[in-house]
């Protein structure tokens, strides 16, 4: 008895029916990983979002009184913000765990921080180990977000009034020390959108 075995039309058939098969499975596979690397990089940018948002918190809630001195001789308030500049926003700080005083010189429990969001759309919190900076101007800093298009800032004066700035645009006094009762942060996140978080002030 003589064995049959495969036409050529059936094997044409057979490769083109794997070859579908095959392209189908690939394009589930890519669709898979395309929604898994999505939801990774989703869940990355809302973890850099709450890491931004609990320094802010840490920075804003331990707010001190206390004026510093820049790196030209400048006295500086505890809280200042600039709608045009290199920082958004300055404060100082107290809680900063200074373990068995090992910074040489020795440093206080208090940080200088600013807020600052760089050319390429990175929004950074740098520091200093020492509060008056003199002719040091030696910083950390902590990249925090990316893709930020703004941050902003409202602050509650102790009278119910809201402003966009700190010192109030109104005010005329140099000695002026008041600080908010509150402070409102807004970030714009490109592909998120915007997203405000209120802070209670110590003071």
């Amino acid at each position: 008895m003589r064995q049959r075995g495969f036409t050529l039309i059936e094997l044409i058939v057979a490769i083109a029916v794997l070859a579908v098969m095959g392209g189908a499975a690939y394009a589930g596979w890519f669709n898979v990983t395309r929604i898994g690397n999505s939801i990774e990089k989703s869940v990355a940018q809302y973890d850099a979002l709450e890491r931004t948002f609990y320094w802010l918190q840490e920075d804003f809630e331990q707010i001190v009184r206390r004026d510093v001195v820049d790196e030209l001789g400048g006295k500086r308030k505890s809280l200042e913000v600039s709608q045009a500049g290199e920082f958004l926003i300055q404060v100082t700080r107290g809680g900063w765990t200074n373990p068995a005083m090992l910074q040489m010189p020795p440093r206080s429990d208090l940080q200088r921080v600013a807020y600052v969001l760089d050319d390429q759309s990175h929004l950074l919190r740098r520091y200093w180990y020492h509060v008056d900076r003199f002719d040091s101007s030696e910083f950390q800093e902590r990249r925090l977000l990316e893709n930020v298009s703004g941050l902003t800032f409202r602050f509650l004066n102790l009278t119910g009034a809201w402003h966009t700035t700190w010192p109030p645009e109104d005010n005329v006094d140099d000695n002026f020390d008041d600080l908010p009762a509150a402070v409102e942060a807004t970030v714009e996140v490109d592909g998120v959108g915007s997203i405000s978080r209120l802070f209670i002030l110590p003071y």
